[in-house]
């Protein structure tokens, strides 16, 4: 039987005297495109953000392919194949398209500041390797034609993608991608929905926050809806969308409600 990618086992986050994770229970199969969705407010960057080591959590644990994050620092949850992408742009906004993905490709680089002051054999390899796969995730992503571009003179819709492209560039097994459809017109979201379905077809596994239905329904392969910190629904989208928890979360009970 396969083995989840990704669990968070009785996930409780606490701010003070506000519960933002009432004891979460989420399983991210391998390949899986998993949504996770629910009003603003009700915990889902806090998920986010204590996989990827932003927070640590009041209790509970998360596990990454069978091994636990607690205690982990940012950088060596990113090294063991989590990358994550942002709400807001978090690109290097003076460096072109190619380096911003070359720059996150470091976080495996293996030899060091000497080596690359003195231009050592092993650093020249490791940084022609490098540029070559950046220029391949770039082309993956279909934004290779702005490699030389500086980021912050790209178009809004392309660095969204770059930031995709620099998560991929970090070698990842599970990419979280935060609201990844901000912003966009409906032909940048049918592309969008393309690419992240190439993602996951490509061997990744894809978590993702966003309030698009129909951009989730239309890619997800199960979605979990969160409410005031807890999970209400675990499911395929079709059984969701209909669920009546799930749409007073969404809309609130009638005034007339009994």
């Amino acid at each position: 039987m396969t083995q989840p990618i990704l669990e968070l086992n009785n996930l409780t986050m606490k701010f003070g005297g506000v519960v933002a994770l009432d004891t979460v229970n989420i399983k991210v199969m391998p390949q899986e495109i998993l949504a996770l969705i629910g009003p603003n407010g009700a915990g889902k960057t806090t998920v986010f953000n204590v996989i990827t080591g932003v927070y640590q959590a009041t209790s509970g644990d998360v596990l990454f392919e069978g091994k636990t994050l607690s205690g982990k620092t940012r950088h060596e949850i990113t090294k063991g194949g989590v990358a994550r992408t942002f709400q807001n742009i978090r690109l290097w906004g003076d460096m072109t398209a190619l380096e911003n993905v070359i720059t996150a490709t470091d976080v495996h680089k293996k030899s060091g500041l000497v080596g690359a002051l003195f231009g050592l054999p092993r650093a020249r390899r490791e940084e022609r390797e490098n540029r070559a796969r950046a220029h391949e995730i770039l082309e993956f992503i279909g934004i290779d034609e702005y490699s030389d571009r500086l980021a912050k003179n790209l178009p809004y819709g392309v660095q969204r993608r770059l930031e995709i492209a620099r998560a991929m560039g970090t070698t990842p097994r599970l990419i979280l991608l935060d609201e990844p459809a901000a912003g966009f017109n409906p032909a940048e979201k049918v592309e969008l929905a393309n690419t992240i379905k190439k993602i996951r077809d490509a061997g990744y596994t894809v978590l993702l926050i966003e309030h698009d239905m129909s951009l989730i329904m239309g890619i997800s392969d199960r979605v979990v809806v969160l409410d005031f910190g807890q999970k209400i629904a675990d499911d395929l989208p079709s059984v969701v969308q209909n669920d009546s928890r799930v749409i007073e979360a969404y809309l609130g009970v009638p005034d007339d409600a009994s």
